[in-house]
């Protein structure tokens, strides 16, 4: 499990990397239903639950800014293309992306960094994958999420949330 701290009074809620990323990429991929949030009916964030394999599987793609800053470090920034999308990043939190698009591109890189690590990654997990093209300026990848799903008794609402398979 990478446990992470969620921003305070922040949209966003898991105190996992792995349901950080499952929240922020539902989050998304809810709002570019709307038309009002999503003026230009863009979809850039695609995914789907398996029940039988229990998996939140998609791909994803931002257009990206780069730049390099004052002490020479190259810097990658998601470019919104959700407008409104009432996203708060809130404070003290792991991740600092104050807006969706900038939230799961650093929430999906942190975690790609956290599957190289074999110490936090011993059966070598490759669920999320990534790459950049500094020609066209997107990132773009693919995520496979293992999630646990639960039937609440009283509702009968079907919920899923991440299942942590990192250290």
């Amino acid at each position: 499990m990478a446990t992470v701290t969620p921003g305070t009074g922040g949209t966003i809620k898991s105190t996992t990397a792995e349901g950080q990323a499952h929240e922020i990429l539902s989050f998304i991929s809810l709002k570019q239903l709307s038309t009002v949030v999503n003026p230009g009916q863009v979809e850039n964030v695609l995914g789907s639950h398996d029940q039988q394999a229990q998996t939140f599987s998609g791909t994803y793609q931002f257009s990206v800014s780069q730049a390099i800053d004052g002490n020479g470090n190259l810097t990658l920034s998601a470019n919104s293309y959700l407008v409104g999308a009432g996203f708060q990043e809130g404070t003290g939190g792991t991740f600092k992306g104050n807006t969706p698009e900038k939230y799961a591109l650093e929430v999906l890189m942190y975690l790609q960094n956290l599957e190289r690590t074999p110490a936090l990654n011993p059966s070598s997990r490759n669920f999320v994958t990534g790459t950049y093209n500094s020609d066209t300026g997107v990132y773009q990848g693919s995520f496979n999420i293992p999630v646990i799903m639960g039937i609440d008794a009283t509702s009968g609402v079907v919920s899923y949330g991440a299942d942590p398979y990192l250290l």
